[in-house]
């Protein structure tokens, strides 16, 4: 059988989706997985464990005749199609490659419009656990059960591919703090990610908790962009080693060495969690019982929004996960890294 996944973006939404291909692998073990993605993505889309084919769309590049070109290739060599985006543009990549199209329906999906494209409609509430609606959504299409103990059980959803150099100054970079040889240096170490898609979602005392935490454990920023590199080596002065650029490759070898990650609701927490590493994931104007799968060492501290949360319209005006406060971080890091 060839499935078809689509799951154009984000980063977060990928990892998300990425538990979907083993309990597909599970049940259909001979299945065929294409997953599509936008060509941001593609990076990450290649390191997802157990899928065939990645087919990566240059969408955000709006280079649409080059998009229509590799799906008129791609066109009806797929037995089921599942847009697990539910956006208009993931439901007309849908369409464009076949009929058989499992999607959710106009009150499920995130851009209702979306569900006239689809053949098969699944009704799911836009407020569930995003990890639950995409597998239903897989469930029904493929027709397979399965119970949430499932989740806990599962294996990783990344592939890790050992790229780290073994130089060390490649891993720190030369303007971040290294601890004194001669000072104690804890054994636990904690990978902070503070940066976010919107200024809303990122948690602004970072560096009090890298203060708290510094006595347990070593503290560890990851960054990617030029402004994010800028802000995290300020943070850095609070007692935290600012990491080398690396790639999401790179950052999953890396987290393979931690004993815990804290983030905000971003992908890379999402990605610790997608691995089995031990997170603690910060919400403030969204849902985290909507956005993360909590486990007895995934851990969610949610703040208290001015309003009460509705998925389809966030009030990005919200700072609510600001109000946490840094001590209730630290004791939960604590618990973890001495677990």
């Amino acid at each position: 059988m060839k499935i078809a996944i689509i799951k154009l973006s984000a980063l977060g939404d990928i990892v998300h989706a990425s538990i979907v291909v083993q309990f597909i692998r599970k049940h259909i073990a001979n299945a065929h997985i294409s997953w599509f993605c936008d060509a941001r993505f593609e990076q990450i889309a290649r390191l997802l464990a157990g899928v065939d084919e990645v087919v990566a769309l240059p969408l955000k590049d709006k280079k649409f005749l080059k998009t229509f070109g590799i799906l008129r290739q791609k066109q009806g060599q797929f037995d089921i199609i599942i847009d697990l985006q539910g956006l208009l543009k993931s439901a007309l990549v849908s369409r464009s490659l076949g009929k058989n199209i499992f999607g959710f329906d106009r009150f499920s999906a995130k851009e209702g419009l979306a569900s006239i494209f689809y053949t098969h409609k699944y009704s799911c509430n836009y407020d569930k656990n995003i990890i639950l609606r995409n597998l239903e959504l897989c469930a029904f299409a493929l027709n397979f059960s399965f119970d949430e103990k499932e989740i806990l059980a599962k294996e990783p959803c990344f592939l890790k591919n050992s790229r780290i150099p073994s130089d060390e100054s490649r891993i720190f970079n030369k303007n971040s703090r290294i601890p004194d040889k001669n000072s104690r240096i804890p054994d636990k170490k904690i990978l902070i990610a503070p940066f976010a898609s919107e200024s809303s979602k990122c948690y602004a005392h970072f560096a009090s908790v890298i203060k708290g935490a510094k006595e347990f454990a070593q503290c560890f920023l990851v960054a990617g962009s030029e402004p994010e590199r800028k802000k995290a080596t300020k943070l850095a002065s609070s007692g935290a080693t600012l990491l080398a650029p690396l790639d999401l490759a790179q950052i999953l070898e890396f987290m393979d060495t931690c004993d815990l990650i804290i983030g905000n609701d971003s992908g890379i927490t999402h990605l610790a969690w997608a691995q089995n590493y031990a997170t603690i994931t910060l919400f403030g104007n969204r849902s985290g019982a909507r956005n993360a799968f909590a486990t007895p060492k995934n851990l969610i501290i949610q703040a208290t929004p001015k309003h009460e949360i509705n998925a389809f319209h966030i009030d990005k005006s919200d700072f609510c996960i600001n109000d946490i406060d840094p001590a209730q971080i630290i004791a939960k890091a604590k618990v973890i890294c001495d677990a």
